[in-house]
């Protein structure tokens, strides 16, 4: 069991001329702060440091130091000798020839930097510290680290940082492919269940249990896999999440999510982004085959046309390769590159997906309850915190194609429902017709958040906000994924 210190406040800092520095200076402060530990700095100005920084300090962290060499605003969290995970968004590297869609969709590299050196300060020379997640199953990891600026960061550690706190970048996926722009997929990677992932039954109190009570089974399924597979990890309760070893294996889970929406669950922060501690991800419920009166979630009833379209991807992607396997890779990616001329509900990607919510939701208990070897307690096993990053958000058609925002926003919270719901009314969304925000305060068993309801303050930029007053966002409301406009 771990105690640890609960805020009950989240800290927003928000300055809309706030831009990412470049990575050829590895991130640094251009100035030298007291508690700043390396000789390093930037010639050019890097103000999201100093955004970072004030964040931490708005929030009341160590506040009594702040100013002093001595200032540790982690130290509630973080403790020497422990083993810190750094879980970011990295989804996928860019597709298309705007940078600044990039930016609006992954953790910038910028952020990640600052928040580790506080995260070194509170380990005091002793422990380690691994940062990445687990991004698409077809992204190029070499160009996200590259593109997003952690490369640069790792880059410096592996330079100036010491070697008795190690700080290194991974990738936790254990399935990788190849997807070409006709939609084959060539496999290039696959890992040991056993050696690199933890699986983890959360049983009759997953969330997911709840679509057994009526109608038929559940038909599960995640885009771009095998439907047996997630088939074999569910059934009524038994719920199995391969979730990757490092994540377990350590003692603090520090998330640096991105702000932006997301098709399938209204927006994604850091409840969501848990679904990057997954090394196999084909035991993820994204959603339900078919439409609600098929016993589905995948798409509206009156878009049951489209059913022809969920037995081709079945077939796609459960075939053996063969002859025709190829054709039929083709004909599925461009069938559905059509129909989203038309609508983007396809994949369970509206308001009527009553499935990935639940799967997220889960995945975030399991982070905080599961011990090293995969079982539940009643007790939190492990300390998760949150900075997201919303210098340049997301909104639109996310979490892939979002149209980029310079909100210039960042939010600290020790409470990852009461950040995310923070996070709803920056976009001006209101949480309580957001499932997966909703429910986070409803739960029994593994909770997320100490009571029923939100009953944290706010700070904005130092000063206390009631969260009424953040319901129309900041200075500008969200636009959300196209099936959800109406909705939302």
């Amino acid at each position: 069991m771990i105690n640890v210190k609960n805020t009950q406040l989240v800290s927003v800092h928000h300055d809309p001329s706030l831009k990412y520095p470049d990575a050829g200076e590895y991130f640094s402060p251009d100035q030298i702060f007291p508690e700043y530990q390396f000789g390093h700095t930037a010639k050019k100005p890097n103000r999201v440091y100093a955004a970072v920084r004030q964040c931490l300090a708005d929030a009341g962290l160590d506040i009594e130091n702040f100013g002093k060499p001595a200032w540790n605003p982690l130290r509630d969290y973080i403790t020497p000798g422990q083993r810190v995970f750094v879980l970011c968004n990295f989804v996928k590297h860019n597709v298309t020839r705007d940078a600044q869609i990039m930016l609006a969709k992954c953790t910038h590299g910028s952020v990640v930097r600052a928040l580790i050196d506080y995260v070194l300060i509170a380990l005091r020379g002793a422990g380690s510290i691994r940062f990445g997640n687990a991004a698409l199953q077809s992204a190029d990891w070499d160009r996200v680290i590259h593109e997003t600026g952690a490369q640069s960061v790792q880059e410096f550690y592996g330079k100036c940082g010491k070697a008795d706190v190690p700080v290194q970048l991974v990738d936790l996926r254990q399935h990788i492919v190849y997807m070409n722009t006709l939609g084959m997929v060539e496999p290039l990677y696959h890992g040991d269940d056993a050696k690199s992932c933890v699986p983890v039954d959360l049983g009759s109190e997953s969330l997911l249990d709840e679509l057994y009570r009526s109608g038929a089974d559940p038909r599960f399924r995640v885009l771009d896999y095998d439907h047996h597979r997630i088939e074999r990890c569910h059934s009524k309760g038994r719920h199995v999440y391969l979730v990757n070893r490092m994540i377990l294996e350590s003692d603090v889970i520090v998330s640096i999510p991105k702000l932006k929406t997301h098709d399938k669950v209204g927006f994604t922060c850091g409840i969501k982004g848990c679904v990057g501690t997954v090394g196999h991800k084909d035991c993820l419920a994204h959603h339900r085959y078919g439409p609600p009166r098929l016993g589905g979630d995948e798409y509206p009833d009156e878009l049951s046309i489209l059913r022809p379209l969920s037995q081709l991807h079945d077939a796609v992607y459960s075939r053996r390769p063969g002859r025709g396997q190829k054709a039929l890779y083709v004909l599925n990616r461009f069938s559905r590159m059509a129909v989203r001329r038309v609508t983007r509900s396809l994949s369970g990607s509206w308001p009527g997906n009553d499935t990935c919510w639940r799967m997220a939701v889960d995945l975030a208990r399991i982070v905080e309850y599961a011990t090293n070897e995969g079982q539940l307690r009643p007790e939190k096993q492990r300390v998760h915190i949150m900075l997201t990053d919303g210098i340049i958000a997301g909104e639109g058609d996310g979490p892939l194609s979002p149209r980029p925002i310079s909100l210039g926003y960042l939010s600290f919270s020790d409470n990852v429902a009461e950040g995310d719901y923070v996070n709803g009314l920056a976009m001006g969304f209101d949480p309580a017709k957001i499932p997966m925000i909703r429910e986070a305060f409803l739960l029994g068993k593994y909770p997320l958040a100490s009571t029923n309801k939100f009953d944290a303050r706010i700070q904005v930029n130092g000063n206390a906000v009631q969260s009424e007053d953040m319901r129309s966002g900041l200075g500008r409301r969200f636009l959300p994924p196209r099936e959800w406009r109406r909705y939302l």
